[in-house]
Protein backbone atom coordinates (compact mmCIF):
# COMPACT_ATOMS: atom_id res chain seq x y z
CA UNK A 1 0.00 0.00 0.00
CA UNK A 2 1.42 3.40 -0.93
CA UNK A 3 1.86 6.22 1.60
CA UNK A 4 -1.07 8.08 0.03
CA UNK A 5 -3.32 5.04 0.42
CA UNK A 6 -2.16 4.56 4.02
CA UNK A 7 -3.13 8.14 4.87
CA UNK A 8 -6.52 7.74 3.18
CA UNK A 9 -7.25 4.44 4.97
CA UNK A 10 -5.61 5.04 8.34
CA UNK A 11 -8.78 3.91 10.13
CA UNK A 12 -8.76 0.41 8.64
CA UNK A 13 -7.98 -2.40 11.03
CA UNK A 14 -4.86 -4.34 10.09
CA UNK A 15 -5.07 -8.08 9.57
CA UNK A 16 -4.71 -9.93 12.87
CA UNK A 17 -3.83 -13.59 13.14
CA UNK A 18 -4.07 -15.23 16.54
CA UNK A 19 -2.33 -18.60 16.89
CA UNK A 20 -3.62 -20.89 19.60
CA UNK A 21 -1.27 -23.73 20.58
CA UNK A 22 -3.40 -26.15 22.59
CA UNK A 23 -2.10 -29.05 24.67
CA UNK A 24 -5.59 -30.50 24.87
CA UNK A 25 -7.83 -32.03 22.21
CA UNK A 26 -9.72 -29.19 20.56
CA UNK A 27 -10.26 -30.42 17.01
CA UNK A 28 -12.07 -33.65 17.92
CA UNK A 29 -13.25 -35.84 16.27
CA UNK A 30 -11.65 -34.72 13.02
CA UNK A 31 -8.35 -36.18 11.91
CA UNK A 32 -6.60 -32.83 11.57
CA UNK A 33 -4.20 -31.06 13.89
CA UNK A 34 -4.59 -27.52 12.52
CA UNK A 35 -7.58 -25.46 11.47
CA UNK A 36 -8.31 -21.82 10.63
CA UNK A 37 -11.26 -20.17 12.31
CA UNK A 38 -13.05 -16.88 11.73
CA UNK A 39 -16.00 -15.13 13.30
CA UNK A 40 -19.41 -15.70 11.68
CA UNK A 41 -22.93 -14.52 12.37
CA UNK A 42 -25.15 -17.33 13.66
CA UNK A 43 -28.06 -15.90 11.67
CA UNK A 44 -26.05 -15.88 8.42
CA UNK A 45 -24.89 -19.45 9.01
CA UNK A 46 -28.50 -20.61 9.44
CA UNK A 47 -29.54 -18.70 6.32
CA UNK A 48 -26.74 -20.33 4.31
CA UNK A 49 -24.90 -17.04 3.70
CA UNK A 50 -21.96 -17.56 6.01
CA UNK A 51 -19.32 -14.95 5.35
CA UNK A 52 -16.78 -13.85 7.94
CA UNK A 53 -17.90 -10.80 9.89
CA UNK A 54 -14.31 -9.57 10.17
CA UNK A 55 -12.21 -11.08 7.40
CA UNK A 56 -9.09 -9.48 8.87
CA UNK A 57 -9.37 -11.40 12.15
CA UNK A 58 -8.26 -15.02 11.86
CA UNK A 59 -7.49 -17.74 14.34
CA UNK A 60 -5.13 -20.61 13.67
CA UNK A 61 -5.85 -23.45 16.07
CA UNK A 62 -3.13 -26.07 16.57
CA UNK A 63 -3.91 -29.22 18.54
CA UNK A 64 -0.43 -30.28 19.71
CA UNK A 65 -1.70 -33.63 21.00
CA UNK A 66 -3.13 -34.48 17.57
CA UNK A 67 -0.03 -33.09 15.86
CA UNK A 68 2.18 -35.60 17.67
CA UNK A 69 -0.16 -38.46 16.76
CA UNK A 70 -0.61 -37.53 13.10
CA UNK A 71 2.82 -36.19 12.14
CA UNK A 72 5.56 -38.69 12.90
CA UNK A 73 8.49 -37.01 11.16
CA UNK A 74 9.78 -33.50 10.64
CA UNK A 75 9.08 -32.62 7.02
CA UNK A 76 8.78 -28.84 7.16
CA UNK A 77 9.69 -25.81 9.25
CA UNK A 78 6.21 -25.88 10.72
CA UNK A 79 6.71 -29.51 11.79
CA UNK A 80 10.04 -28.56 13.34
CA UNK A 81 8.62 -25.66 15.39
CA UNK A 82 5.54 -27.57 16.54
CA UNK A 83 7.62 -30.57 17.60
CA UNK A 84 10.07 -28.24 19.34
CA UNK A 85 7.24 -26.51 21.22
CA UNK A 86 5.53 -29.74 22.18
CA UNK A 87 8.57 -31.95 22.92
CA UNK A 88 11.58 -29.70 23.54
CA UNK A 89 14.98 -29.34 21.85
CA UNK A 90 16.20 -32.87 22.59
CA UNK A 91 13.30 -34.44 20.68
CA UNK A 92 13.86 -32.55 17.43
CA UNK A 93 16.19 -34.06 14.83
CA UNK A 94 19.22 -32.13 13.57
CA UNK A 95 18.56 -29.95 10.54
CA UNK A 96 20.71 -28.47 7.78
CA UNK A 97 18.40 -25.44 7.60
CA UNK A 98 20.46 -22.57 9.09
CA UNK A 99 17.45 -21.01 10.81
CA UNK A 100 16.48 -24.26 12.54
CA UNK A 101 20.08 -25.15 13.32
CA UNK A 102 20.59 -21.76 14.97
CA UNK A 103 17.42 -22.20 17.04
CA UNK A 104 18.59 -25.59 18.30
CA UNK A 105 22.05 -24.28 19.12
CA UNK A 106 20.52 -21.54 21.24
CA UNK A 107 18.24 -23.95 23.09
CA UNK A 108 20.63 -26.79 23.79
CA UNK A 109 22.35 -25.41 26.83
CA UNK A 110 23.41 -28.92 27.81
CA UNK A 111 26.01 -28.81 25.01
CA UNK A 112 27.51 -25.58 26.30
CA UNK A 113 30.97 -25.41 27.79
CA UNK A 114 30.73 -25.42 31.62
CA UNK A 115 33.04 -22.39 31.82
CA UNK A 116 30.69 -20.47 29.54
CA UNK A 117 27.71 -21.44 31.71
CA UNK A 118 29.53 -20.25 34.84
CA UNK A 119 30.26 -16.90 33.19
CA UNK A 120 26.63 -16.59 32.08
CA UNK A 121 25.44 -17.49 35.57
CA UNK A 122 27.24 -14.43 36.97
CA UNK A 123 24.92 -12.16 35.01
CA UNK A 124 21.69 -14.04 35.77
CA UNK A 125 21.25 -12.67 39.29
CA UNK A 126 22.07 -9.34 40.79
CA UNK A 127 23.79 -9.30 44.18
CA UNK A 128 20.58 -9.09 46.19
CA UNK A 129 19.11 -12.17 44.49
CA UNK A 130 22.35 -14.06 45.11
CA UNK A 131 22.22 -13.22 48.84
CA UNK A 132 18.58 -14.26 49.05
CA UNK A 133 19.30 -17.51 47.23
CA UNK A 134 22.16 -18.41 49.61
CA UNK A 135 20.04 -17.59 52.63
CA UNK A 136 17.03 -19.55 51.38
CA UNK A 137 19.07 -22.57 50.29
CA UNK A 138 20.84 -22.91 53.63
CA UNK A 139 17.69 -22.26 55.63
CA UNK A 140 15.83 -24.99 53.75
CA UNK A 141 18.79 -27.34 54.15
CA UNK A 142 18.66 -26.93 57.92
CA UNK A 143 14.89 -27.19 58.00
CA UNK A 144 14.75 -30.40 55.97
CA UNK A 145 17.17 -32.10 58.34
CA UNK A 146 14.34 -31.79 60.81
CA UNK A 147 16.40 -30.70 63.82
CA UNK A 148 15.63 -27.57 65.74
CA UNK A 149 19.38 -26.95 65.98
CA UNK A 150 19.53 -27.65 62.24
CA UNK A 151 18.06 -24.23 61.63
CA UNK A 152 20.86 -22.65 63.60
CA UNK A 153 23.42 -24.77 61.74
CA UNK A 154 21.81 -23.77 58.47
CA UNK A 155 22.12 -20.13 59.48
CA UNK A 156 25.74 -20.66 60.45
CA UNK A 157 26.35 -22.34 57.07
CA UNK A 158 24.78 -19.38 55.26
CA UNK A 159 26.87 -16.86 57.20
CA UNK A 160 30.10 -18.82 56.65
CA UNK A 161 29.34 -19.11 52.92
CA UNK A 162 28.75 -15.36 52.69
CA UNK A 163 31.97 -14.66 54.56
CA UNK A 164 33.88 -17.04 52.27
CA UNK A 165 32.40 -15.23 49.27
CA UNK A 166 33.91 -12.00 50.60
CA UNK A 167 30.60 -10.20 51.00
CA UNK A 168 30.70 -6.86 52.81
CA UNK A 169 30.07 -7.01 56.59
CA UNK A 170 26.92 -4.86 56.31
CA UNK A 171 25.38 -7.40 53.89
CA UNK A 172 26.30 -10.25 56.24
CA UNK A 173 24.70 -8.36 59.14
CA UNK A 174 21.56 -7.85 57.04
CA UNK A 175 21.52 -11.56 56.24
CA UNK A 176 21.87 -12.43 59.95
CA UNK A 177 18.88 -10.23 60.73
CA UNK A 178 16.81 -11.92 58.04
CA UNK A 179 17.84 -15.36 59.30
CA UNK A 180 16.84 -14.46 62.82
CA UNK A 181 13.46 -13.31 61.51
CA UNK A 182 13.05 -16.63 59.70
CA UNK A 183 14.11 -18.56 62.80
CA UNK A 184 11.45 -16.90 64.94
CA UNK A 185 8.66 -17.92 62.52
Amino acid sequence: MSEKEKVAHYYEVPETVSIWLCRFPILEPREIYKDKWMLYSKHDVKAGMALPLFPKNKYIIVDLVKFLKLRKGVNSREDFWLRLISRGPLEVPESEDPLLKNALDRLRVSNADPELLKKMEQFMFDEMHAYDAVIAENFLKGKTEGKSEGKTEGHADAISVMQAMGLPPEKIAEAKARLEALKSK
